[in-house]
């Protein structure tokens, strides 16, 4: 199931590899943990089964502030009922989805449609905004970070002058000899010629 948005998407799969294996495992206690069999279920128990099962899947700190809403379907919440690889299926999307790492800019609302066939499922996010609790949440680190990334740009810039100062020295050399040598061509050919009509025009005073 692919995420589509209007703006800059960027994607990550941060803490989903371990989050799959606890997609299986429900704390003791819980609705999920009561029931030992999903074909036992009412169609509104599996509901709240599944439903915990999804929000207990990690989500990435900087979507804490988003706004998602989630649509499934009845006829999703069968087929995953008595098929447990679609199930599956759907919860790794979403346990991906969820993971992804947004940074400093969230969408405003993340929209996802769940249905009984993976083609019918799809989603989109529309607008962005400025993350401001995961800005600051993240403040010093940021700080740390640009102030290295500036260092660092400091440093390529430098190494880049110097690199094309060189190459600017070593083009103008090559252009100055191959001008020389453009200049050493063009003048032993007039040379030649001279020399060709020198001789043609003694040849034929001799003749007369």
């Amino acid at each position: 199931m692919k995420v589509e948005q209007n703006s800059v998407y960027v994607s990550s799969q941060m803490m989903y590899s371990s989050q799959v294996k606890k997609q299986e495992q429900v704390q003791p206690g819980t609705f999920a943990s009561q029931i030992k069999s999903k074909e036992d279920m009412s169609l509104d128990e599996y509901k709240a089964y599944f439903n915990e099962k999804m929000n207990s899947l990690y989500t990435h700190p900087s979507q804490r502030n988003r706004n998602d809403i989630i649509d499934i379907t009845d006829a999703a919440y069968k087929r995953m009922q008595t098929d447990p690889e679609y199930e599956k299926k759907i919860l790794d999307a979403l346990a991906k989805n969820k993971a992804v790492n947004f940074g400093n800019y969230i969408p405003q609302i993340s929209y996802m449609h769940i249905d009984d066939t993976w083609e019918g499922c799809y989603g989109y996010t529309k607008g962005m905004k400025e993350n401001d609790s995961y800005i600051k949440g993240n403040s010093s680190k940021h700080e740390n970070n640009v102030k290295k990334k500036k260092e660092d740009t400091n440093k390529e810039l430098l190494e880049e002058y110097i690199e094309k100062r060189i190459q600017a020295r070593k083009d103008m050399q090559e252009f100055r000899t191959k001008e020389y040598f453009k200049h050493k061509e063009q003048n032993a050919e007039l040379n030649r010629k001279a020399l060709v009509a020198k001789a043609y025009e003694q040849q034929i005073l001799e003749e007369h």
